[in-house]
């Protein structure tokens, strides 16, 4: 690699100390979940106990041009499975790189990671851009003779807002004339009921992280599982350190839409150069009416404008709410690479059972009739 050095940082210190160049490198990339604030909040109130850091970092020359959040930890059978911190929370993690550098330091995470203890039986990615070059990288550059096995689990798209127009004006005005009656239905419905809409500040951020916890867990209540809100009380906690760290910087956002002075509706998001991710929303389905998780998109576009950004991330998940107010779709895959290893085997019955349960839910899903599907769906234990 030439003048490059990589090094493993394997302590919360050693992440803290990072931070400033990190974070540099983070909005040079327009990528607000690679920011430090997100992953070091994360590692500090969301992670597990037994999981261990290991971040890779890639200098040229002492300037920062890489870095890879990674933790391992032990998964059933005992299986070591390293995973990039904070991922699979709907957001889309990745490495993070300067351009042209990728390569290079997905050759410094197998050269670094492989070596170390516990090494990894197991990489898992996801959701991640099915474009990047990650996970290709990564599996080829890893050291040995043998080259390990690459499986790709799924592949799930992420509905996103080009702000291909230069306000936010135009960009109302670019929607579909029924799309623009609807919204303008539910400003009119949302006033007539009292409704207001206010951002947090730091004064009203504790109490809104609470609310969006809230709001969040109860909507899921009867939907099934959500990693956020099986977070409890650490959710308000990992919200109210991200928010302090990025609030001032008016890089984290929370829109809070009231009824009476009650929220009903929260979006909290993260900014970092061109682009706006929200994350994810919470919101009182008692008064669906109102539609306040789409008043709340409009709401967030409309800071995105402000904040002179030109994408706007909605995560995961084709959902009818997000779809109708997108105009692109970035694939996301999740991903599993085994290392040649002599715990191969062990590895393998750790990841084959899901990959034969997926394969046979896709199976199902492509053969079978959408409502007989979404029956069978319902009856998993």
């Amino acid at each position: 690699r030439g003048m490059s050095d990589a090094e493993l940082i394997s302590d919360l210190a050693g992440m803290q100390a990072l931070a400033p160049e990190w974070d540099a490198l983070a909005l040079a990339a327009g990528n607000p979940v690679a920011a430090p604030a997100w992953v070091i909040a994360w590692w500090r109130h969301v992670a597990a106990p037994d999981a261990e850091p290991r971040v890779v970092t890639l200098r040229d020359r002492g300037t920062l041009v890489g870095v890879a959040p990674f933790y391992v930890s032990r998964g059933r059978r005992g299986v070591r499975e390293a995973r990039l911190m904070s991922s699979d929370f709907g957001v889309c993690v990745q490495p993070l790189a300067l351009p042209g550098r990728e390569w290079e330091l997905a050759g410094a995470i197998g050269e670094l990671l492989a070596p170390s203890q516990p090494a990894p039986d197991l990489l898992a990615f996801g959701p991640m851009p099915l474009a990047s070059v990650w996970t290709a990288g990564i599996h080829a550059l890893w050291p040995g003779r043998m080259l390990g096995a690459c499986h790709r689990q799924r592949i799930e798209g992420a509905p996103l807002i080009h702000l291909r127009e230069p306000s936010f004006e135009e960009w109302f005005a670019s929607l579909s004339p029924k799309m623009r009656q609807s919204l303008r239905r539910a400003e009119r419905l949302f006033e007539e009921a009292g409704g207001s809409t206010r951002w947090s500040t730091a004064a009203t951020l504790r109490a809104d992280a609470e609310a969006f916890a809230q709001l969040h867990a109860g909507r899921w209540a009867e939907r099934g599982h959500s990693r956020l809100a099986g977070l409890g009380e650490r959710l308000p906690d990992w919200l109210e350190e991200l928010g302090g760290a990025l609030l001032g910087q008016g890089r984290f956002q929370m829109c809070v839409l009231e009824l009476d002075g009650a929220p009903i509706c929260v979006d909290f998001g993260l900014i970092a150069g061109a682009e706006l991710t929200a994350v994810n929303t919470g919101w009182d389905e008692r008064h669906a009416k109102l539609s306040p998780a789409k008043l709340a998109v409009l709401r967030v576009v409309r800071s995105a404008y402000e904040h002179a950004c030109r994408r706007v991330h909605l995560g995961c998940g084709e959902m009818e709410n997000k779809l109708r107010l997108s105009n692109g779709i970035e694939p996301q895959a999740w991903t599993v690479i085994v290392p040649p290893s002599r715990r191969l085997p062990r590895a393998y019955g750790e990841v084959l059972p899901g990959l034969l349960r997926r394969r046979a839910r896709d199976a199902a899903e492509r053969t079978l009739p959408a409502a007989r599907f979404e029956a069978l769906r319902k009856l998993k234990p």
